[in-house]
């Protein structure tokens, strides 16, 4: 995980299996339709205008939220107006959570591993332990 602070919003940035763990998207279409949706897709998506819906809904049904797909190409576990994609979720409700496919939270960790092992390895070709 890797938190981000902006002027005006704090973000919490999780992997694509944490955040679908803890937020759970429906991409079941008979699920949304038994709930009397109606998704423009097969992984039970809605456009910008089914927003305005899918917030009525959630406002009646407090089990539910809207995970939204950004222009940013980042799913945010909150409504934002005006947007690509939304889906409608029933987990964790947490709006700072953000799923951005683009950055991997364990970057900084990887690396510094990878550069350790390879401080390593020169250290013990340089002790001539290894060929």
């Amino acid at each position: 995980m890797v938190a981000t602070v902006n002027e005006h919003r704090i973000e919490l940035i999780v992997d694509g299996d944490i955040f679908r763990s803890k937020v759970h998207t429906i991409s079941d279409n008979e699920e949304l339709r038994w709930l009397d949706l109606d998704p423009f897709d097969m992984i039970g998506s809605f456009t910008e205008g089914d927003g305005p819906t899918l917030v009525e809904f959630c406002l009646a049904h407090s089990e539910y939220h809207i995970v939204t797909y950004t222009s940013e190409n980042r799913y945010v576990n909150r409504y934002v107006p005006g947007q690509r994609t939304y889906k409608l979720a029933t987990g964790d409700s947490n709006p700072y959570l953000v799923y951005n496919p683009w950055v991997n939270p364990l970057r900084p960790l990887i690396q510094e591993d990878v550069f350790g092992q390879l401080g390593c390895e020169a250290h013990e070709i340089g002790r001539r332990r290894k060929p």
